[in-house]
């Protein structure tokens, strides 16, 4: 595509001939006598570049410039000028205008102008392609799903990512997407410019830890033979990502709170405050209630972690968010595997929901992979699905014939009560997970799908008030 050029110049003979002598080296031109002419143009042709005369009859270019601007900010503006007075040619930079030409010009010096241009509108367009690029890959990994718990959860993303200095604490089981989410305030946020960096604080070795976030001056310790800058400090004017921030070492809390309070830290044996502006989001899928009553985890700390908390509701509780997420799989590992598979049967569809997925999307989304690799039929069915998911049918329809007939003339007894029904079965279920955990209350609960606070007063309630229910 050719450049389109506007020449605005009020002598007719300068007009004339850098027309020409422009349209000989390949670009389209343009030209127009006066301001108003100008603005015209500007709208209707469209130019990617303005060559501006200073002083037009009876206008002035500087006058002319903004307006011109105002139309398209993204025309670059020349400024030519017989007059050479740099104040005008300063005075039009900080107006808008790219850079400024004395006349009489040399046409050689015109193509140096314009080829910069060239090279920058081109450079402009690559990173407008990139950031759509970047657009696209944060859209194939945006948070899905219309559950009232996700929609709160999406509601706060919006708000923290408008909110860029407030420290967040994303809380929720592994596999429910916590790293996730903390990419979507980031990378709406106006931090979004520089890459988000991450630490895993579970996955480095205690004694690296404090060195991997804030560096360390050269001789600081055996092996430190030159100073290295560390996560905070690369950081700075980004996000910082810590996860699995339970698991960070004790006696690393406290300066992470003097970080977190002041924004300012050392470097291992440094003196000298470095001040940074980074904004922390921490994630854990512990409990850090339990964690601060055992004593491995600071709780002021916690409450300076837990600005705004995000909690991440399991799959299992979302519903039908799980056909979306489904989907939503499916459609992204048919474009990966170039497969066409249009979807699932109801059956299929039907265990997909009452399976509980203690792996949550996580399993979800490794579960639709490795059916896109293996089924070559146009619909994925319950035979398609893992032996662990199918067996949810079976559990999810009820209890055996009999079972199910004894429960159904309970109805019709006199006397019948639902709460104590429930209340039999919610014993019978408990003491049956207890068995099978040996007595471990934190297993137990999560086999049952419920907190272990929750399995206490469940046990104190059934078992020890009314020992019939054992």
């Amino acid at each position: 595509m050719k450049i389109r050029i506007l020449i605005v110049d009020d002598e007719e003979t300068i007009r004339l001939s850098l027309k020409e002598a422009l349209k000989d080296l390949g670009y389209s031109i343009s030209t127009a006598a006066t301001g108003t002419i100008a603005l015209e143009k500007v709208k209707e042709y469209k130019p990617q570049i303005v060559f501006l005369d200073m002083r037009l009859a009876g206008e002035n270019g500087l006058d002319i410039l903004p307006k011109i601007k105002e139309i398209d900010r993204k025309v670059e503006v020349v400024i030519m000028t017989a007059y050479g007075d740099i104040n005008t040619a300063v005075m039009a930079i900080k107006l808008g205008a790219f850079d400024y030409i004395n006349k009489p010009f040399d046409l050689l010096d015109v193509e140096i102008i314009i080829k910069r241009i060239t090279e920058n509108l081109k450079l402009q367009n690559k990173i407008y392609l990139l950031e759509k690029e970047k657009e696209k890959e944060v859209n194939k990994k945006i948070i899905k799903g219309n559950h009232p718990l996700m929609n709160e959860v999406l509601n706060k993303i919006d708000i923290l990512s408008k909110n860029d200095n407030v420290t967040v604490l994303i809380r929720g089981e592994t596999g429910t997407g916590k790293d996730l989410v903390a990419s979507a305030i980031h990378n709406r946020s106006i931090r979004r410019g520089s890459a988000m960096l991450k630490l895993n604080c579970g996955a480095i070795p205690q004694q690296l830890i404090e060195s991997e976030l804030f560096g360390f001056e050269k001789n600081a310790f055996t092996g430190a033979n030159n100073r290295k800058r560390g996560l905070m400090e690369i950081a700075d004017g980004s996000t910082v990502f810590l996860d699995e921030i339970a698991e960070l070492p004790m006696e690393l809390q406290p300066k992470l709170l003097r970080f977190l309070d002041e924004r300012k830290f050392k470097r291992v044996g440094g003196l000298e405050d470095i001040e940074v502006d980074i904004r922390i989001i921490a994630a854990t899928n512990k409990d850090l209630e339990k964690a601060i009553e055992d004593k491995e985890f600071r709780e002021d700390l916690y409450y300076r972690l837990n600005v705004v908390p995000v909690y991440l509701p399991r799959l299992r509780e979302r519903g039908d968010d799980i056909l979306i997420l489904a989907n939503n799989f499916l459609y992204e590992y048919n474009c990966k595997f170039n497969k066409k598979i249009k979807g699932f049967t109801d059956r299929a569809k039907e265990a997909l929901l009452l399976y509980s997925w203690k792996g949550n999307v996580r399993e979800l989304k490794n579960v639709i992979e490795r059916i896109v690799i293996l089924v070559e039929s146009e619909y994925i069915d319950s035979g398609d699905l893992p032996l662990e998911i199918r067996s949810a049918l079976s559990v999810g329809n009820g209890f055996s014939k009999s079972r199910q007939d004894e429960m159904d003339s309970k109805l019709f007894y006199a006397g019948f009560s639902l709460e104590n029904e429930v209340a039999d079965m919610e014993a019978y279920y408990i003491n049956l997970a207890l068995k099978y955990c040996g007595n471990n209350y934190t297993k137990a609960a999560e086999m049952l799908g419920i907190s272990r606070f929750a399995l206490k007063r469940r046990i104190e309630k059934y078992f020890y008030a009314d020992n019939n229910n054992v």
